[in-house]
């Protein structure tokens, strides 16, 4: 079974809960944490709740009808529906939920994932900069590269712990860069064990030494309250959520981590956030840039042609960010590329709203099946004031497959003083080496 994410935040909470209770079973590897049948059941359970709230029902009353007598998908809808009945604060339902739990018979691995889910829950401040020189960080090659290039790996979405993840690093090592960017997401929910045992560790094993690593904050990794995604940059020597590398030529900005994720029944529906301040800091750091070209990092889309951004009024997906189009309008002129994940595709857009580079670089290691057809547009997205028209995807780059699953991605930006070229790599299986698809100027 491939790994199944949710927009929900409880929902990842619950998958952290279940992997580190089949872990505690004695099972290590996160393929066998995925085939698991208590996590089967559990992903079963989570989407007839994702379903029942997408079209417009109570995600506390799909477990309402449940029969106490059956087992497997009896005891996983009332455990997900309980654990939701908690985060939600809805103690009614949750007293009935205990209710029917007690009366039925299931296996005790659920009363421990509850209990698990219960403490897996923290919240750690999200850092401000005390001045606007703070967060500036050298962008220079690792010790012994001589030939004044600088070469950065970016991937996103990228954070399983899968051996198909494990493959994308390996390749992405393979080309020795001095930089890698990790543009959000460590599953399940970003708890500590998540971002060592998903991360961190996998990094250190196929990266060079000398190569720094950074890492934004996706939806994923603050659902679990930020903990472990604290604990992981200060590991990495990462000062805050948010970032500007320079040298003489250029500037890397990414953007960090919203303030909060909002609501954890409703996180599909909300706009991604940035906090005002940060946003003036980014601002700042575009009117200092010099001369300096500029490439921006977000976990989260600019704007897209599939959706997942959020809901208009009339429930339409949204074509732009509205938060993010306000907070840097008057720049974009002057970001000559944002990279950006969420979405788990590779997809380069035609220069919208005055961008002239979007690329959606989310394909890091999620599973994307064909006939999900991620290159297909929705035709019914809500254009932002002032737009006629949706964005576009262009015909490269774009993913080979197996026939059943697009291959999984990353790219390299390397720069030589003003020069920049943007190469595309797609990697093939669990075992498959990286392949050159597309290149470009910057």
């Amino acid at each position: 079974m491939a790994i199944r994410t949710y927009a929900m935040s409880f929902m990842s909470r619950w998958q952290s809960a279940v992997l580190s209770v089949v872990r505690g079973e004695g099972e290590d590897a996160d393929e066998l944490a995925s085939t698991h049948r208590i996590m089967q059941e559990s992903c079963d359970a989570c989407e007839v709740m994702e379903a029942t709230v997408a079209e417009g029902g109570n995600p506390l009353d799909f477990a309402t009808d449940v029969s106490k007598v059956e087992l497997a998908s009896t005891c996983a809808q009332l455990y997900v529906a309980l654990a939701a009945a908690k985060v939600t604060g809805n103690h009614d339902r949750a007293r009935e939920l205990e209710s029917e739990i007690q009366y039925s018979v299931c296996d005790p691995l659920w009363a421990k994932t509850l209990l698990e889910f219960d403490s897996n829950e923290a919240t750690t401040p999200y850092r401000h900069y005390e001045d606007l020189s703070d967060f500036v960080l050298p962008l220079e090659p690792a010790a012994g590269r001589t030939d004044g290039t600088v070469k950065i790996a970016f991937v996103s979405d990228w954070a399983t712990g899968t051996r198909l993840a494990k493959n994308v690093m390996r390749c992405i090592g393979d080309l020795s860069p001095d930089l890698m960017i990790h543009l959000g997401d460590v599953y399940y929910s970003g708890t500590k064990d998540e971002m060592r045992d998903h991360f961190l560790e996998i990094v250190r094993e196929h990266l060079p030494p000398e190569t720094q690593v950074f890492n934004l904050a996706g939806n994923h990794d603050l659902y679990a309250g930020g903990e472990g995604y604290y604990w992981l940059i200060d590991e990495l020597g990462q000062p805050a959520s948010y970032f500007c590398l320079r040298n003489d030529h250029w500037q890397i900005l990414g953007i960090g981590a919203p303030p909060r994720i909002g609501d954890p029944m409703s996180a599909q529906f909300k706009v991604p956030n940035i906090d005002p301040t940060e946003a003036e800091w980014h601002r700042h750091k575009m009117a200092t840039a010099g001369g300096r070209k500029t490439v921006m990092l977000s976990h989260y889309q600019l704007f897209t042609a599939s959706g997942n951004i959020g809901r208009s009024a009339d429930n339409r997906p949204l074509a732009t960010n509205p938060v993010l189009y306000e907070a840097f309008a008057e720049q974009l002129p002057e970001i000559d590329m944002w990279l950006w994940g969420h979405e788990h595709n590779l997809a380069a857009f035609d220069g919208y709203g005055e961008l002239r580079k979007g690329r959606c670089i989310g394909s890091g290691a999620i599973p994307v099946a064909l006939v999900w057809k991620p290159y297909e547009p929705l035709t019914n997205l809500a254009l932002a004031e002032g737009f006629d028209t949706a964005p576009v995807m262009a015909d490269q780059p774009r993913l080979g497959h197996d026939g059943d699953h697009y291959h999984h991605a990353f790219c390299v930006l390397e720069m030589n003083g003003e020069h920049g070229e943007m190469r595309y790599y797609q990697v093939p299986g669990v075992d498959g080496d990286a392949e050159l698809i597309y290149t470009e100027e910057v």
